[in-house]
Order: C-alpha cells, then sequence, then structure tokens
C-alpha cells in the first residue's frame, strides 16, 4: 500500500507539472499572437501613414501644376484658379481613386485651406513677379529695348484712345481700390537733373526689380507698345502715374507733367546761356524801357522756354530724344520765333506792343547768330521720362496698379469675371487618417 501510495503522488506530480506547462505554452501563444496582431496593426498603420505622405506630396503638384495658360503666357506669373471647397473636391477624388481597393484603414478625408496664398495679395503679387522675371529677363532688358514704336500721334485718332471702366463692379474688385497718389513735374525735374543720361536711367531699371520688368515687358503706353497683344488701355504706363479710370486723362495728366518739367529744365538751360541772356535783356530794354523791362524780360524767357518745350513734346511723341538740360548747341527754336508767336504777345501791354511793332526790324536782327538744331541723338526718349515718374512713385501705389492693369487684361482678352483674389501661388492640405492629421504645404518656387 505504501506503494501505491508512492506512485499515485508521483502520477499526480508529473501531471501538475505537465498542466503548469501546457499552462505556460498557451499564455506564451496567446502573447505571440497578440503581438503578431499588434505587429500588423502598426505596420498597416505605417503603411496607410507613409502613403498619405506620398499621396499629399504628389496631390501637391498636381493641384500647382493646373496654373493659368494666359496668367503664365502674358505676365510670366503661376498661378491657378480656385477655392477652398473646390481644390478640397479635387482631393478628394483623388484620395478615392488613390485608395481604391487599397488596405483595409480608411482614411477619413482631406481638406484645403488656402488662406493666405491668394494672387490678390500685393505680398503674394509681388514673390509671383520675382519668380516669373528671371535673371534672363533682365539681361534681354539691359541688352535691347524690345519695343515698337506706335506712331498714335500720325493717325487721325484710334479705336483705343478714350476707353473709360464705367462699370462700379469692376472698379470695386481692382486690387489698387482706386488709391489715389501721383507724381508731379517737380519730382519729375529734380529726378531727371539726377539721372542725366540714358546709360543711367538703363542702369536704375534693371537694377529696380520685377515690377519694373513687367511694365517694360507686359504693358504699353502711348508712344511704345511692349507686344502685339491686345491691352484695354493705350497708356498703361500712364495709368500707372495718374491711376484713373479714363484713358484719356491718365494720358493728359502725363503730357502736362512733361511739360512742366521740361519747361522747367529748359529755363534752367536758357539761363545757363549767356548769349541767350544778353539777346533777351536786350530786346526787353526796346520794347519795355526803364524798370518795367525786367517784367518782360521774364515774359521773353517763360514763352522762349515754352516754345522750346512744345518742339521737346512733339520729339517726344515722335520717340525722338531729348536731353535733360540742354547744351545751347542743343537748342532747337529761335529767338525770332518766339517774338512772333501770339502767345508772347499776349502777354504784352499796349505800348510794349507799339514798341515791339515800330522797332522789329533792329529786334529781327538780335540773335540771328544763335545756333539751333532740329533734333539729336542725346538725352531720354518717352519711355524713360515716364518711366523716370514711374521709379520714383510710391512702390506699394505702383504694385496696386500693377495689379489692376493685369486683372483688366485678363478680364479683356479671355475671362470677364477674372479677379487676381480668386487665383493662388501656393496650396495647403490636410489628410486626416484618424489618429493622425499631415499637413501638407507648398508653393511655386
Amino acid at each position: 500500500m505504501l506503494i501505491d501510495l508512492r506512485i499515485r503522488r508521483l502520477f499526480i506530480g508529473a501531471n501538475g507539472k505537465k498542466g503548469s506547462a501546457m499552462v505556460m505554452l498557451a499564455i506564451i501563444f496567446v502573447g505571440f499572437a497578440l503581438c503578431i496582431v499588434g505587429g500588423i496593426g502598426i505596420a498597416r498603420r505605417l503603411v496607410v501613414s507613409s502613403e498619405c505622405e506620398c499621396f499629399g506630396r504628389v496631390w501637391s503638384k498636381a493641384i500647382l501644376s493646373e496654373y493659368d495658360v494666359h496668367l503664365l503666357e502674358d505676365f510670366s506669373i503661376m498661378a491657378y484658379f480656385g477655392n477652398d471647397s473646390d481644390v478640397s473636391m479635387k482631393l478628394k477624388n483623388y484620395l478615392d481613386y488613390s485608395s481604391k481597393n487599397k488596405l483595409g484603414e480608411k482614411i477619413r478625408g482631406v481638406n484645403a485651406d488656402l488662406t493666405g496664398y491668394e494672387l490678390g495679395d500685393p505680398v503674394n503679387f509681388r514673390k509671383a513677379l520675382r519668380l516669373g522675371f528671371t535673371a534672363s529677363a533682365t539681361s534681354e532688358l539691359i541688352n535691347g529695348r524690345g519695343r515698337t514704336y506706335r506712331g498714335l500721334d500720325e493717325l487721325n485718332g484710334y479705336e483705343e484712345e478714350g476707353r473709360i471702366i464705367n462699370n462700379k463692379v469692376v472698379l470695386d474688385t481692382l486690387p489698387s481700390g482706386g488709391a489715389g497718389g501721383c507724381i508731379s513735374a517737380d519730382t519729375l525735374t529734380e529726378n531727371a537733373k539726377t539721372i542725366g543720361d540714358e546709360k543711367t536711367i538703363s542702369n536704375r531699371i534693371s537694377s529696380s526689380g520685377a515690377e519694373i520688368l513687367l511694365i517694360d515687358k507686359c504693358l504699353d503706353n502711348h508712344v511704345s507698345k511692349s507686344d502685339e497683344k491686345d491691352h484695354f488701355f493705350v497708356n498703361e504706363w500712364e495709368y500707372i502715374i495718374r491711376g484713373s479710370n479714363d484713358d484719356e486723362v491718365n494720358y493728359r495728366a502725363c503730357r502736362r507733367r512733361l511739360f512742366l518739367a521740361r519747361n522747367a529744365l529748359n529755363l534752367i538751360a536758357l539761363y545757363e546761356d549767356t548769349a541767350k541772356v544778353e539777346a533777351i535783356i536786350t530786346i526787353a530794354e526796346v520794347i519795355t524801357p526803364g524798370p518795367l523791362g525786367a517784367a518782360t524780360q521774364l515774359v521773353i524767357a517763360e514763352a522762349w522756354a515754352a516754345l522750346e518745350t512744345e518742339e521737346d513734346i512733339a520729339d517726344l511723341y515722335e520717340d525722338r530724344r531729348v536731353p535733360i538740360i540742354k547744351t545751347p548747341e542743343q537748342w532747337k527754336t529761335s529767338l525770332g520765333s518766339v517774338l512772333d508767336s501770339k502767345q508772347f504777345k499776349k502777354e504784352l501791354d499796349e505800348e510794349s506792343k507799339e514798341l515791339l511793332s515800330e522797332n522789329i526790324d533792329e529786334i529781327s536782327g538780335i540773335g540771328k547768330d544763335l545756333k539751333t538744331v532740329t533734333q539729336f541723338k542725346d538725352g531720354l526718349n518717352y519711355d524713360e521720362y515716364l518711366m523716370i515718374m514711374i521709379l520714383a512713385m510710391n512702390e506699394d501705389t505702383r504694385l496696386l496698379r500693377i495689379m489692376d492693369l493685369v486683372q483688366i487684361n485678363m478680364k479683356y482678352r479671355y475671362y470677364k469675371d477674372f479677379n487676381l483674389m480668386e487665383y493662388y501661388t501656393g496650396t495647403r492640405f490636410t489628410i486626416d487618417e484618424g489618429i493622425k492629421n499631415h499637413v501638407f504645404e507648398e508653393s511655386y518656387k
């Protein structure tokens, strides 16, 4: 019996050890299975996260690739049309296509937020210009004018002149919002004296950034045109300077400033020419003896400068050059033509007119030895005089008016409802993975 008891204990112990081993193996197996399941879940999550990253990069490029071709070809600006909902819908379609029949894990959604990338924001517009006008465009500008003389004043009027924007919606949606500000003739006079010659203004243009390059390459003025495309306004450079919705007003305003500036510069040149001053004094003493002769001297000088200025303005509109400060050899009008002009005689009193008539033979001989020329190669042309005004403008006002012209021309050429605020220079969107949000942001570079 004692032996049976020992055998029984031995058997029970063996079974107990075996049961414990089986329980332990079951625990290990379950733990291993759980690790496998967890590992699979983590791997699946990593795969989904990785796919989200890949999708996001590809989709960013896809959105940016839809840039407006006309905007790029006409103004070297890269931007695409859209809004948050439209871009979100495109991204959802991309998601449905990309994740179809792939993985059991479902990506919850994707949403776009384009705030801050509007082309109508001056900061973004300036960045887009800098991207579009590269060193090659700068080199092209320096090496050649690349503009065509228009010759408008030779015609009996032309179709585009005098266009006015009266549509209130169009005016209200212009980037400048009717912002005021205009360069005075005095500013043009002082800046012209500082610049002095063609080479200096050329260097100033080439170093003044993308805005100036766009003006030269893409926008017209009264004398020269940049290309053969349709432009709503004839006087686009003049619009930048004056900012009126009336094309004729912009033209007249710039012509007036040119006249006043050239007149001031001609007066400077006139008083620096001793021979001309002596002739003026002599004639003034003949037709207005006594103390009032000083006033007549001033009338003669101003009339002579104004007559010279009229010749200068005519030359500028014929795409000729006019020096900033003329030398005696560069003067074009004679003193006799001044004395014969109705404008000069209108400024004289009756007594002076009688003395002028009585002494006309004597007076006609005065100043005959003063040489005149018809035209010359030195000096600045119309484009360069206007560019002096444009360079002197407030940079923000200038940029906003450039934006106006881009929007106006895009409306006129392609889309009646074109608005810079509906075009974007970059994209931003979020892919909701469930546990983690993947944010993607990309812009043109």
